[in-house]
């Protein structure tokens, strides 16, 4: 069986998903189920051997999907992230639940490896971005550095023996844009995976997560990424471009992803694929790759042994 994906990025970034053939002449079934979430759609292409199963790992994967946005959305005022951006600057360690400990340490980590052109502190340069499309105006240099003053992911305190955190710098926000659905898709794939199911595909928004292969293709998925033809299973791929996602203003092209270093989104449009171990490294990769130059990124693919591809 093949199956075949064109990978364009969106703002996130659009992937168009084209299956050639939907038979199998294994024991097993294909089953396909889809839900909205984070600002995107979430698909999940699964082998099982009946549709109970198939129905059972797919809802609770959606499950924990829903969970994972109450916890991490930086557009819910309820959000478990935003109630802790909430008590920033007072000084207080704050418990957080599993979910959050987890991605905030991977965020940290990320950070320290891209240099600090990852970096999930960029909230209040997010929030003038939005502002910035809504009504087509530049942010003042004086708008940027206050946003920059809230910036920096020193200001993130953990605290190992209750599993809580502290936020230093009052007006802190954080921006899991750039990690979050990678990482959903690596919790969802453990949900399937704990309830019996062993092939899978999980795509949302331009983030691509799959496991073992179908059994009738052991050499893997058959994916096109920028018109190259890959055979993967076990891995993320993420991609990351402004050809959908920008701003234009007096004539120049300002890119959703944001420089933490300008505050200002790429101006120099191009696109950035990455194949990696999983879906969270996979996304923040695609996203710190995008804005570092071209020897400080090959380096760091280097160093993580990850496949890039540049459009």
């Amino acid at each position: 069986m093949a199956y075949i994906f064109n990978h364009f990025k969106r703002s996130n970034s659009i992937l168009w998903l084209l299956l050639l053939l939907c038979f199998s002449t294994s024991a097993q079934k294909r089953f396909e189920f889809s839900h909205p979430q984070m600002g995107t759609m979430f698909r999940i292409i699964l082998y099982a051997h009946d549709s109970s199963t198939a129905i059972n790992a797919s809802q609770k994967a959606f499950i924990k999907l829903d969970e994972l946005n109450l916890a991490l959305s930086d557009y819910r005022e309820d959000s478990e992230i935003n109630r802790l951006c909430q008590k920033s600057g007072t000084g207080e360690f704050i418990k957080v639940s599993n979910d959050l400990w987890q991605i905030l340490k991977e965020s940290v980590k990320a950070e320290k490896l891209s240099k600090g052109y990852f970096d999930i502190t960029i909230g209040p340069m997010t929030q003038l971005w939005r502002r910035m499309k809504r009504q087509k105006q530049l942010p003042s240099q004086h708008q940027i550095d206050e946003a920059r003053a809230k910036i920096g992911i020193k200001n993130i305190i953990f605290n190992s023996k209750n599993q809580s955190i502290q936020l230093t710098k009052k007006g802190m926000r954080i921006d899991f844009g750039g990690i979050g659905k990678g990482f959903a898709e690596d919790e969802m794939m453990k949900i399937l995976e704990q309830n019996g199911v062993k092939s899978a595909m999980i795509e949302a928004g331009g983030n691509i997560l799959i496991s073992d292969s179908p059994t009738d293709t052991p050499k893997g998925w058959e994916i096109i990424i920028k018109k190259q033809k890959f055979y993967l299973k076990n891995c993320g791929v993420s991609t990351s471009g402004d050809a959908f996602q920008f701003v234009e203003i007096d004539g120049n092209k300002y890119a959703h992803i944001l420089d933490p270093k300008t505050g200002l989104g790429f101006s120099q449009p191009h696109q950035i694929s990455v194949i990696a171990t999983n879906g969270t490294t996979s996304d923040w990769l695609s996203t710190a790759l995008y804005l570092m130059n071209k020897k400080e990124g090959e380096k760091l693919a280097k160093q993580l042994r990850i496949k890039v591809l540049v459009d």
